[in-house]
């Protein structure tokens, strides 16, 4: 009986609850839009820092990844190929491939520049580095020798391009000075200009050679899904135990400082969009559900004169609040749907983010949670913004109440 009556209640005053409805509606909607956005920009900037340098694992010798940065020669591996088959016994692992990472200098002969080199397997790197994009020349191919990529910083810093012989100048692993002649194949970028602007990569047996080494440094292992992340890292690190291998795995969320930060600085502000949403549904609500009050008080004091208890009275109005924020929560789950696919179909063009080059598409991403959190939101602040009014009619005087129609 309450529920049909709180139905029809809703509905007396209709442009009134229509335009409760749309705010409603509305708040909804932005949840779905600005969480789906945030989503969206979160999985493509992660995505882009793992398949551009990261990886969703790299391994390495233990003790590496905190002191490897002063004494990276102190770190080698030297069995990496029963280590990458063992890799490869994991499921979810798609790709493993090895890395040497060194630094030194780089020289046209007339100018010299420093820089971060990776040797690198360009097979098997072509499948990780796939965010990785050239602006001029061709990647590095598996017959390659002496010749080298660019970041497009670096090859600026320098003025080189496609095709120029270059020298490159380091350390070998006994402490002497080695240099090699190569030529410039390719210039590339990431979605990372700091890292353009010190980077460069030879094939791994060029390092070698320049390093006058057998041995590598890292293992970088891709894999299928990254959800599968912390579950792979698990396995291999039982696996390593048991073998006795003295490595460590690092999860590409522990390199990506820009991303964490990011995450962080965008949850804040969803956070605020949310609160301030909330405001406003609870608001809308509570105009609504007061001036319904004032209306019908001679009502309210009739249905308490024959009979109804005062927590009748407010369980009403409590229903009509959720019944407000039911309907308005159905039609902000639809609309946002709707105006989701739309705009993911059409694309929003977004400018690079701080400190990158990589001009991206941005999407509205469905996201199951958004819409739970958004549809909740909608009948828990109508709940909440029902309690007063409720609480207001049933203090009403029965006599008092029915003198208000006279």
């Amino acid at each position: 009986m309450f529920l049909r009556l709180a139905l029809r209640n809703v509905f007396r005053n209709r442009v009134r609850s229509l335009i409760t409805l749309a705010a409603i509606a509305f708040g909804s909607t932005s949840l779905i839009i600005a969480g789906g956005f945030i989503e969206d920009t979160f999985i493509q900037l992660r995505e882009s820092y793992i398949h551009s340098f990261l990886g969703h694992l790299q391994i390495y010798k233990k003790g590496f990844y905190e002191k490897g940065g002063a004494r990276p020669f102190d770190y080698m591996m030297t069995d990496h190929e029963e280590i990458t088959r063992e890799i490869y016994s994991v499921e979810g692992v798609r790709q493993v491939t090895p890395r040497l990472e060194f630094s030194g200098l780089l020289s046209t002969g007339e100018t010299t520049i420093s820089f971060i080199g990776q040797g690198v397997d360009p097979e098997g790197e072509r499948q990780i580095s796939s965010f990785v994009q050239l602006d001029k020349g061709e990647n590095l191919a598996s017959g390659d020798k002496y010749h080298v990529i660019l970041g497009k910083g670096l090859a600026h810093g320098i003025m080189a391009d496609v095709g120029d012989p270059v020298i490159l100048v380091a350390n070998t692993m006994g402490g002497s000075i080695n240099g090699l002649d190569v030529v410039v194949k390719g210039i590339f970028f990431t979605s990372s200009k700091a890292y353009d602007d010190r980077a460069l990569r030879v094939p791994i047996k060029t390092a070698q050679r320049l390093l006058r080494t057998d041995e590598i440094q890292s293992l970088v292992v891709l894999l299928d899904d990254t959800a599968k992340t912390d579950l792979v890292k698990e396995r291999l690190e039982r696996i390593f135990e048991e073998r006795g291998h003295d490595l460590e795995i690092i999860p590409w969320y522990e390199m990506a400082d820009f991303y964490n930060k990011t995450v962080d600085l965008y949850k804040r502000q969803f956070f605020v969009l949310k609160l301030i949403i909330g405001i406003i549904v609870v608001l809308s609500i509570f105009n609504t559900m007061n001036m319904s009050v004032l209306e019908r008080i001679g009502e309210v004091g009739t249905i308490m004169a024959i009979g109804t208890r005062r927590s009748g009275v407010v369980r009403l109005f409590l229903l009509e609040g959720i019944i407000l924020g039911f309907f308005g929560g159905i039609l902000g789950l639809v609309g946002g749907y709707v105006l989701a696919s739309i705009i993911s179909y059409i694309g929003i063009p977004m400018p690079p983010p701080p400190g990158a080059t990589i001009y991206w598409t941005a999407a509205i991403r469905i996201v199951p949670g958004v819409f739970a959190f958004s549809f909740a939101l909608a009948l828990v602040t109508a709940l909440f913004s029902s309690v007063y009014p409720a609480y207001k009619a049933c203090r009403l005087e029965i006599a008092e109440a029915l003198r208000h129609n006279v």
